[in-house]
């Protein structure tokens, strides 16, 4: 039977009625029964306060300078452990602790490489789920996280996806393959990605262009268990993983980065364009163009008026994206070819390591201790 609260008696129905008009009386009613005089000697408000026995309920001025002060020795204790991470000894520390999981990990994934390419995509899901997850901390704390929207991290979703729900696509096998091998291995060449073992971000920005490239690889040349899933439907299923055509290679990879192409600037240039002026955030266009040593695709898009320099990044994005792909099919065709292109732009990068650790690490490095000091 359905509980009518008309029906009830009036004596039980009454804390109800009361809560619904002044919450203050209703308390004081409710007093009544446990403590006689507390309801006689004074009334009550809603902003007075009210003692059950040895229970205190702050009023809200109350209240909210407690959290206040609460909130003022968080933000303090914060502050103080920031300090102390940052004194040269730690910061010594840490650096030396990075360099040897960095060395650790690159000799880690070298064996892997050589041992098992054809699970090597196992140790690159573990190793970008670590590093995308940290860089997406430390760049939303920063304002650096409109970085994360450019066309390198949609390819690592694509990469994942192909990875671990359509392992078996040829088409998504020959998407990624353009992609990985095309203008993220050469995005080395483009943002003079470092091997610096200490630095965590140097580390992840050559890991979002090489590893990608080094997972095509195995997928192209050392594709045991695909092969063998295609060699059970068909002979032609076995044919078309292993073919690719100029389309398959170029064309098809062009229609979804087109399609990213202009959702990026319909984002980052009109619809959150003065949110990022006006929280100084920053984006890849905004390094291109205003950092201290503008590489070639900086001086072409301050070759033209400020007006038109959204767009005009935007093309030189598009052209040279669409350049890399042409190199594609000699990459697939050729295994010696590519192989010998991976190597080179790692040797690139670290080429741009040894040049920062004696150009620029020697001579600012200790500098930089004493100024923290």
């Amino acid at each position: 039977m359905a509980y009518n609260r008309d029906q009830a008696s009036p004596s039980a129905s009454m804390p109800y009625n009361l809560l619904q008009h002044d919450p203050a009386k209703s308390l004081a009613g409710l007093a009544e029964g446990l403590e006689p005089s507390l309801a006689a000697e004074e009334e009550l408000d809603d902003y007075e306060q009210l003692e059950f026995g040895n229970v205190d309920f702050l009023d809200t001025h109350q209240l909210r300078q407690r959290l206040s002060d609460n909130a003022s020795r968080v933000r303090t204790r914060v502050q103080q452990v920031r300090s102390d991470m940052n004194t040269p000894k730690r910061i010594l520390a840490r650096d030396k602790l990075a360099f040897v999981l960095g060395t650790f990990g690159s000799m880690l994934s070298a064996y892997w490489l050589g041992k098992s390419p054809e699970t090597f995509y196992r140790l690159y899901t573990g190793a970008a789920i670590a590093l995308f997850g940290t860089r997406l901390y430390i760049y939303r704390s920063k304002g650096w996280h409109y970085y994360l929207l450019d066309y390198c991290y949609v390819v690592h979703a694509t990469l994942l996806i192909h990875l671990w729900v359509f392992p078996h696509s040829a088409f998504l096998h020959k998407i990624v393959f353009a992609y990985a091998s095309g203008p993220l291995a050469w995005s080395i060449l483009a943002f003079r990605n470092s091997l610096v073992f200490h630095s965590l971000d140097k580390i992840t920005s050559l890991f979002l262009h090489w590893f990608p490239a080094c997972v095509a690889w195995t997928e192209r040349w050392h594709p045991d268990i695909h092969e063998a899933q295609a060699s059970k439907k068909s002979a032609e299923a076995m044919r078309e993983w292993d073919t690719a055509t100029v389309a398959q290679l170029i064309l098809f990879p062009c229609l979804p980065y087109l399609l990213w192409a202009v959702l990026y600037y319909i984002k980052v240039f009109m619809v959150s364009s003065k949110k990022i002026q006006e929280r100084n955030y920053e984006t890849l266009f905004r390094w291109l163009t205003q950092s201290n040593k503008i590489n070639f695709i900086g001086r072409v898009v301050l070759s033209v008026p400020p007006m038109w320099q959204p767009l005009a990044y935007m093309c030189v994005h598009i052209s040279l994206t669409n350049m890399t792909f042409a190199l594609c099919k000699l990459w697939w065709a050729n295994y010696y070819a590519h192989t010998a292109f991976l190597l080179f732009v790692f040797a690139i990068s670290a080429w741009n390591g040894a040049s920062y650790y004696f150009d620029y690490f020697s001579k600012h490095y200790f500098a930089g201790l004493n100024k923290a000091k």
